[in-house]
């Protein structure tokens, strides 16, 4: 049985990945800024952790979530924030997940998006946006942590299939479902230390996909 905290516990694909992971057995701490969200979280199983991302330290994180095996990095500003909350929440939070890990010695998963790597264009809330994904994704490439980055393509709500492609050169949408069943697996029977993983709906057993 392993231990994984999800920060940003709340989002759609936390919530679905805490439940892939409580069926197999897996302690779930899903951490959340919003008390007012305790009962979805312990509705999934899940210890619920309350931890604002945005203004708590790396060492408040660490003392909140104490020893796991892995830390999954869901969190994100949401489409209707400025590009302030943009580098707090999705650059800097992500800096202090990873800051964690190297603590604790976990693994660390960071949920990104296909096209991270390439420029932005187009309104401000967006190239913020880009630009806090990359930082993000570029510091914890450079970190000596079990890291892996799961870049979906546009999410979607279709069921889960656990069939997907997985390819450097992928493009297309990504169910939610298959997103938490991935990361579900990555954290715990099928690591992939040291990848990046553009991901999509496709027609490979996830965990073929994977090797």
């Amino acid at each position: 049985m392993a231990t994984i905290a999800i920060i940003g516990g709340h989002g759609q694909i936390a919530l679905q990945t805490a439940r892939e992971l409580l069926a197999g057995g897996h302690e779930v701490r899903s951490v959340i800024r919003n008390p007012e969200h305790v009962s979805d979280i312990e509705a999934t199983g899940a210890t619920a952790v309350i931890v604002d991302i945005e203004t708590a330290t790396a060492f408040q994180l660490v003392t909140a979530i104490g020893d796991v095996d892995t830390i999954i990095f869901a969190a994100g500003a949401g489409p209707d924030s400025g590009p302030a909350r943009k580098e707090t929440v999705d650059h800097q939070g992500a800096v202090k997940a990873l800051e964690a890990a190297e603590v604790i010695g976990a693994r660390l998963l960071v949920i990104s998006y296909i096209g991270a790597d390439e420029p932005a264009t187009g309104e401000e809330s967006w190239v913020a946006y880009q630009a806090a994904k990359k930082a993000a994704d570029d510091a914890v490439r450079a970190s000596d942590v079990d890291w892996t980055i799961v870049r979906p393509g546009n999410l979607n709500d279709e069921p889960r299939t656990a069939l997907v492609t997985i390819a450097e050169d992928a493009s297309g949408t990504t169910s939610r479902a298959n997103v938490a069943a991935l990361l579900a697996l990555l954290s715990t029977s099928h690591p992939a230390p040291g990848r990046v993983l553009n991901v999509i709906d496709g027609d490979t057993p996830i965990e073929l996909a994977i090797s």
